[in-house]
């Protein structure tokens, strides 16, 4: 939604397990309410494509979010710092890797000597976002406490979305620092365990209940 640049903007963070349907949420808030949506996946998914030399269809297909491709190999990687990074962890190079483990590492190599690196990328999306306009902005996939604390300094408002009986990840990827989404504290919480027009309720109800909070 676009309004007058001095209209507070009202950002959501949104978290929870792979799979609970913050994708869904998203569709709802964007472009139904009015946001624009931004993840932090952008810019891991678009570093991974050209360090693999892969089409990105690779990473964002669901059925295989967590199927080993050899195409996903450590050492298919084209970064050779990533590939010294990765043996000397005590992994195998050749082994074939799924677009979840390959994206979790990929992000950890990123961030070992600069932890904010993903969030001061996307501190810059948002700025430019509400630079040009956008007041109402959804952040699809926050997971990192460091990426908690840049949107918080934002004022962004957490919304943690839960889904009952989800499969357990695999242990490669299941363990990962990424995974660890207890350890961020929501401001609101969304129970998706219904109708997609139960969610789309729940979730309009929340923005008008934010919305009511800024105008106070």
């Amino acid at each position: 939604m676009k309004r007058p640049s001095s209209a507070p903007a009202l950002i959501l963070a949104l978290t929870g397990r792979p799979d609970v349907g913050k994708d869904t949420v998203a569709d709802v808030l964007a472009p139904q309410q009015g946001f624009v949506r931004i993840a932090f996946a952008d810019a891991l998914r678009r570093e991974v494509t050209e360090a693999w030399r892969i089409d990105i269809r690779m990473l964002t297909h669901r059925p295989t979010k967590e199927t080993p491709l050899p195409a996903l190999a450590a050492g298919m990687c084209s970064d050779p710092g990533f590939s010294r990074w990765i043996a000397d962890g005590g992994d195998i190079l050749t082994a074939p890797r799924s677009p979840r483990w390959v994206l979790q590492r990929w992000a950890s190599y990123k961030r070992r000597f600069s932890p904010t690196y993903y969030a001061s990328i996307v501190e810059r999306w948002i700025g430019r976002q509400i630079g040009t306009g956008w007041t109402r902005i959804v952040v699809t996939d926050l997971r990192d406490p460091v990426e908690e604390k840049m949107l918080r300094a934002l004022g962004a408002k957490v919304v943690r979305v839960h889904r009952p009986q989800l499969a357990c990840l695999p242990a490669d990827t299941a363990g990962h620092v990424s995974e660890q989404h207890h350890r961020i504290k929501a401001d609101f919480d969304i129970l998706n365990d219904g109708s997609l027009q139960a969610l789309a309720d729940s979730v309009v109800e929340m923005v008008g209940q934010m919305t009511g909070e800024l105008a106070c």
